[in-house]
């Protein structure tokens, strides 16, 4: 009759629990109520966060419809995604993906869908599904989305768009108009709605929108960046901060007309990427002091849809993919200017033993290996130059609705919205208690990641 496991010291049981993944940690809230109450609480919270490392989530989806999943994908053990070239290892190379939801988005449409007694479609009858939805957007004009989702689930109003992440919570936008719309933490279960924003005399139209952290208000905000529908389009910015029931204009932004990619905060700033026929350039909002930063100018000149901008080690990252290689530059910040410094530089061969498309950074190791997403492959790409074979293929399986999948590095973190909200009187409501009952079509799919040898590439994809 030894001791009980609840007799373990709590600074001991703290260690131990920190060091586990993710999903192991939510499911030790299940052991007993002490366990319970040691997760549960802020300062474990925040002693998680402060050891946490970014990991890949990766959301399946396809041109017409998104999935409301998220897989976290996370190593088994402590060697994290160090993978060595071992052919005696290369067996053990073991993720675990666990699965997480996105709130939904008109949720009592939905609700009311289900008490009428409608039964939801299988795959096989979506195009047979027609719904008119309609939507007042800022300028309180009413918006027809019918034709637009004419050969749609009617489930996919319900479903958001992926913003951006920060800090652990993740930034959503309408599916429609791509307004920012909620943020979530998907690890919690929590999220809020954001207010609707102010009115305009003129339609404007959305070009860029993030979620960024400032350190020095300790605020969470909310960026957007509108343009007005003319031939010489007055740009504005607008601001949300979490908790409060506004939005607030700041100035006018220095940007192009062209829609703003890849929304990525590091260390207080949020960059996105501008790419126009004339030019490439990356733009940077203070979220301190609510103004737009300089930023120099790129290290390369030409543009191309094949580039990429992502958080690398806490550091904003460029990845351009030309015919023969692959090559990724950080911006240096400790001096008194930044600098686009080149990190590595991989040479694939001839561009026909290698698939083209955007490479995305998701996590750069200690030992100098780097772990990158194909999203129309669907297949991560770990590579390490010393390596006698540079190149490991980690394959997505189980995706029977969607053909591809988006993927951003992801933070996990157990903080509680309660605890980061400025104000009080917003509600904080919980993915899992709210249309619990409901399962939209391909929630019940599971994805698996598998190591695979790449072959000859052929038109726009691999042979397998």
């Amino acid at each position: 009759m030894g001791p009980f496991i609840t007799d373990v010291p709590k600074s001991v049981l703290q260690d131990v629990i920190l060091k586990l993944p993710t999903k192991s940690i939510i499911m030790c809230k299940s052991v007993c109520k002490t366990w319970h109450s040691l997760i549960s609480d802020p300062v474990f919270a925040k002693l998680h966060f402060a050891q946490a490392e970014a990991y890949p989530m990766v959301r399946p989806m396809d041109r017409r419809s998104v999935s409301r999943n998220l897989y976290l994908v996370e190593p088994e053990d402590s060697s994290g995604f160090d993978l060595n070239d071992h052919d005696c290892n290369r067996s053990r190379v073991h993720m675990n993906l666990s699965k997480y939801k996105f709130p939904l988005c008109h949720a009592e449409e939905l609700l009311d869908y289900h008490r009428n007694g409608n039964v939801m479609p299988s795959h096989e009858t979506e195009r047979e599904v027609h719904m008119k939805i309609t939507q007042i957007d800022d300028n309180n004009n009413e918006v027809d989305f019918g034709d637009a989702i004419a050969y749609m689930l009617p489930y996919d109003h319900n479903k958001y768009n992926l913003v951006n992440s920060c800090n652990g919570l993740l930034c959503l936008s309408d599916f429609f108009v791509n307004y920012p719309a909620a943020v979530c933490n998907p690890i919690t279960g929590e999220f809020i709605n954001l207010p609707h924003g102010p009115k305009h005399e003129k339609a404007m139209t959305l070009i860029g929108s993030g979620l960024g952290f400032s350190p020095r208000t300790n605020e969470y905000k909310v960026v957007r960046i509108l343009k007005e529908q003319a031939p010489d389009p007055y740009k504005v910015v607008e601001i949300h901060t979490l908790g409060t029931g506004s939005w607030k204009s700041v100035e006018t932004a220095p940007c192009s007309d062209s829609e703003l990619s890849f929304p990525t905060w590091v260390k207080g700033m949020l960059y996105w990427f501008c790419y126009d026929w004339t030019c490439v350039s990356v733009i940077s909002f203070d979220l301190d002091t609510e103004e737009f930063q300089s930023v120099p100018s790129l290290p390369f000149q030409e543009g191309g849809s094949d580039v990429s901008m992502g958080d690398l080690g806490g550091r904003l990252c460029l990845c351009k993919t030309d015919c023969f290689e692959i090559n990724v530059w950080v911006m240096n910040d400790s001096g008194p200017q930044k600098l686009w410094m080149k990190k590595i530089s991989i040479r694939t061969g001839f561009s026909g033993r290698w698939p083209h498309g955007v490479y995305i950074p998701m996590k750069y190791f200690e030992n100098d290996g780097l772990l990158m997403f194909n999203s129309r492959l669907n297949a991560f790409f770990y590579y390490h130059p010393g390596n006698h074979s540079p190149f490991i293929y980690l394959k997505l399986r189980g995706m029977k609705k969607y053909s591809s999948s988006e993927a951003i590095s992801h933070v996990p973190s157990f903080i509680s919205l309660k605890d980061i909200l400025v104000g009080k009187d917003v509600e904080i409501l919980n993915i899992n208690s709210r249309c619990a009952v409901l399962k939209l079509p391909g929630e019940t799919e599971a994805l698996s990641l598998v190591e695979e040898k790449p072959v000859r590439y052929a038109s726009d994809s691999w042979e397998e």
